[in-house]
């Protein structure tokens, strides 16, 4: 068990700048630190002369096996993460003032790498910094490495295990790698060896590099605050090295930008296909076995479908409670026409269905009706995003719905939101509306209505591929199991079964046993997000595309840019 620290400090650091303006996600990165109250003490500039080019070399330059690249960069290339902002107005402080210095630093050149002189090093040891964001400079190496207590902090926005160099987020469209890393280390003297602070994973935005560059910056601005989190509140000194072999990548030829550009119009084609003429329609599945061998082998087992939903409706995010010997199954009831879904309920009996019913319903879209259960009652945590809150209800077993309860958060649009006891405590694990299918939150009580408290270092995970709860958790093996979707391809894609190794108030770590596939010979095959059990019922749900008239005529409007009536 790791010990928490006692003694929490706000922490000092330096910025490591190509000169007085930073992009925007920089600054939403600072912004996120010094709200935190962590202090920037020292700005260090580079003051390495570039040579000028004339405008015979920038034409070169556009006429070069590259050029195709450059010319894009230059004209076309517009994503918000990489506006422009001057650091002053970041920092909310004259640089002229005791409280943030400033020095220019020269490097020398040892083949690819830079060199800090040793009078710069020792200017900016004596500011006794705990660590150092480099927004600035190429690849460097040295002495300066030991500048601050806790070193020299760099993002690389890919996947180092693949992707090595750059154009960021680029190769992963060109060799239509669905899932994008990408990494906050501290820097060694090993090129691309560095000490791994956090990484992440985020889908592949294939049809828009701007949307997909955005999408790795500003995903990964709040990494700095959260691994100060980290060191403030636990001792974090066994983080692992990297050990890459992958391959190094360099600027794009013409011929490689040319396919490029087509591959991105063809995804960007297949995405608009795909929401007006290929909706999702999903239904609720049963399986009349335990969860934990239904996990162990898919196709051994005889599976009951739910009635075919009418036209223009799926049914969803099962979940179920026991009352006797009848299996409740409550889902998300899904209405394309009105946009809007509701809880609905029914009951399978002696191998039956009976009939449905709605058990939930508000002003606003419900969905994923999490059940647990707490001395003999039974409570249902929906999803209800567009109020921006997790609220609570209560089964009443006389009239067979649910009621309302109490809130649980506020303000806190919280996606899959799942209760369950673990150790003592309960705990609320949820995504967050904004990044719902890459990051998990977690939030803990004494009492099963709350109050709940954040984590100390929300989000605590970033993975496309195994964030979002996708059930309940369950014991297997003496080891507990959180099922989670894995997004990487498709929405709702397959289960990730993640087994919890810590869950603190403070920690979270878990590693990913399994994956569980959809039912591919099934009438819903493409694809698998939601998995809970109830007594030795196991209760799914499946997915498959089809076409919508309500579904097309909304998203067409969407486009059109025309309001809904």
């Amino acid at each position: 068990m790791i010990e928490k620290k006692k003694n929490i400090e706000k922490l000092s650091f330096g910025l490591m700048l190509p000169g007085e303006t930073i992009q925007a996600w920089q600054a939403e990165c600072i912004q996120l630190l010094t709200d935190a109250g962590h202090s920037c003490k020292l700005l260090i500039i580079d003051a390495n002369e570039v040579p000028k080019k004339s405008f015979l070399q920038k034409l070169g330059g556009y006429l070069s096996s590259t050029g195709l690249y450059h010319f894009y960069q230059r004209f076309f290339f517009r994503p918000k993460s990489k506006f422009l902002n001057n650091i002053g107005s970041i920092l909310k402080l004259d640089k002229e003032s005791a409280d943030l210095e400033t020095i220019s630093c020269k490097t020398t050149k040892k083949k690819y790498s830079e060199y800090f002189f040793e009078e710069d090093i020792q200017s900016i040891k004596s500011h006794q910094l705990d660590f150092i964001l480099r927004f600035g400079f190429n690849i460097i190496r040295g002495d300066i490495l030991d500048a601050a207590k806790h070193g020299i902090w760099s993002f690389h926005h890919d996947d180092e295990q693949k992707y090595r160099g750059g154009p960021p987020g680029f190769w992963e469209i060109l060799k239509k790698d669905p899932v994008t890393g990408a990494i906050l280390q501290r820097l060694t003297d090993k090129l691309d060896g560095g000490i791994i602070l956090r990484k992440g994973f985020f889908k592949t935005i294939d049809h828009s590099y701007a949307g997909q560059i955005d999408q790795l910056y500003f995903g990964t601005a709040g990494w700095p605050l959260q691994v100060c989190n980290d060191m403030l509140n636990y001792d974090s000194s066994n983080l692992q090295q990297s050990k890459t072999t992958s391959a190094i990548f360099k600027a794009p030829g013409n011929f490689q930008m040319l396919r490029f550009w087509n591959r991105m119009l063809i995804n960007k084609i297949r995405f608009y296909i795909q929401e007006l003429f290929k909706p999702e329609e999903w239904n609720v599945g049963i399986s009349e076995t335990p969860l934990n061998k239904f996990t162990g082998n898919l196709k051994r087992h005889v599976l009951h479908w739910l009635p075919e939903p009418p036209k223009g409706r799926y049914y969803a995010d099962p979940f179920g409670f026991m009352v006797g010997d009848d299996l409740h199954i409550v889902f998300e009831d899904y209405n394309y026409k009105t946009r809007k879904g509701k809880i609905s309920q029914l009951v399978f009996s002696d191998g039956k269905f009976g009939d449905m019913k709605t058990v939930i319903e508000e002003d606003f879209h419900l969905s994923y009706p999490s059940i647990f259960q707490h001395e003999g009652e039974i409570f249902c945590v929906p999803e209800s995003v567009e109020a921006g809150q997790v609220r609570l209800y209560k089964f009443e077993k006389e009239s067979g719905n649910f009621r309302f309860m109490k809130l649980l958060l506020m303000d806190f649009p919280g996606v899959d939101p799942t209760v369950f006891r673990h150790q003592g405590k309960w705990w609320l694990f949820a995504s967050h509306k904004e990044h719902s299918n890459t990051n998990l939150h977690i939030f803990y009580s004494n009492q099963f209505d709350g109050p709940y408290v954040p984590h100390a270092n929300n989000p605590v995970k970033t993975d496309i591929r195994n964030s979002r709860p996708a059930g309940s958790p369950f014991i297997e093996n003496d080891d507990l199991i959180r099922p989670a979707q894995d997004c990487s391809k498709t929405y709702g894609g397959r289960i990730a079964l993640n087994k919890i190794v810590e869950l603190t108030e403070i920690t979270f770590f878990e590693e990913t046993k399994k994956y569980i596939s959809p039912l591919t010979k099934s009438d819903y095959p493409k694809g698998f997000h939601t998995l809970a059990s109830a007594g030795n019922y196991t209760i799914f749900d499946g997915k498959r595309f089809r076409f919508n008239w309500n579904n097309f005529l909304y998203k067409l409007k969407m486009k059109m840019g025309r309001k809904m009536e």
